[in-house]
């Protein structure tokens, strides 16, 4: 039995997201309101087996961590799996959902959906690497239709560890509202094709409300928080932080970074989690436009202790 089989259910997990859910942003939400399970930044297998791997940065956690792959290789999957097994992460997910333009030109992310044949190959050249560990697939219901019974049949035919399905097609991206629909007809294909697949949702669920509600509408096992972290990084628990909550967080996420990466990673792509923090209070938008500004966690050090301590 995997851990996910093992999950109390429904469960809730942290999203990947690319220069967001690095080893730093983890650590700051374990601390405060953590999911049951997190997943790295997407990583290409192919820069993985040219030693570009500080995506997969992982210290450890009592919060049970999969790392995220992506690529076209059956072969580079296999021996990225190999790779990952030993850095002491729970589970292996393959990307087949990313929309991004430069993923699907190459034949990756939701554009897999079109080569059955290299997604049965890629799926069994991860297990294969993987060993012990779980191995699971995160897609979409379509590229540029809706072929939920088509593809998520036959990816449940794979007989995958989890599968998680954000409720759209590569084509709707993030506009308009998640088919659910469509994620409670996985839910039915699952109990007919793979008994064992734990089925994840993924689509407008911003908040621990949000997830029971519609863990109780589908029948998921669990659900998968994306965006609803920007709004409120506590969104895995039912609190509303105060502005002086949201600074301190961000105080320490400063901390956590300087720890962790010093000069490996340019300061101007830890700007973006500004936007998390410094939001829905009097003055918020002044004082982001100053943090903007800064060139080091020095300067927002700084201009935070403007705010604190007035």
């Amino acid at each position: 039995m995997n851990f996910w089989q093992k999950l109390k259910k429904p469960f809730t997990v942290l999203a990947p997201m690319e220069d967001v859910t690095d080893v730093v942003f983890r650590q700051v939400i374990e601390e405060i309101a953590p999911p049951d399970v997190f997943f790295t930044e997407f990583t290409n297998v192919e820069a993985i087996l040219h030693g570009e791997t500080s995506r997969l940065t992982y210290k450890k956690t009592k919060v049970l961590t999969v790392a995220q792959i992506w690529g076209i290789n059956p072969e580079n999957f296999y021996k990225a799996a190999q790779y990952i097994t030993a850095l002491g992460f729970s589970g292996i997910d393959i990307n087949m959902g990313c929309p991004d333009k430069d993923v699907v030109k190459n034949g990756c992310g939701i554009a897999l959906i079109r080569d059955r044949n290299k997604v049965g190959e890629i799926i069994q050249a991860t297990k294969k690497g993987a060993g012990d560990l779980p191995v699971s697939i995160k897609t979409r219901i379509g590229w540029d239709k809706i072929v939920t019974e088509d593809w998520c049949g036959f990816l449940l035919e794979q007989k995958l560890d989890a599968l998680t399905i954000h409720g759209r097609t590569g084509k709707e991206k993030s506009d308009g509202s998640a088919h659910w629909d469509e994620i409670e007809k996985i839910v039915k294909l699952r109990d007919q094709i793979s008994l064992k697949t734990i089925i994840i949702g993924n689509g407008d669920v911003k908040n621990a409300l949000d997830a029971k509600r519609y863990t109780l509408n589908a029948g998921v096992d669990g659900v998968m928080i994306g965006r609803g972290v920007f709004e409120n990084p506590w969104c895995f628990s039912d609190h509303l932080p105060t502005q002086k909550e949201k600074l301190d967080l961000l105080k320490r996420h400063l901390e956590l970074w300087e720890d962790t990466w010093e000069d490996k990673k340019n300061f101007s792509v830890l700007k973006k989690y500004f936007k998390i923090y410094v939001r829905d209070f009097d003055g918020a938008g002044e004082l982001r436009g100053r943090l903007m500004k800064t060139t080091d966690a020095e300067g927002a050090r700084f201009e935070l202790a403007r705010d604190l301590h007035p």
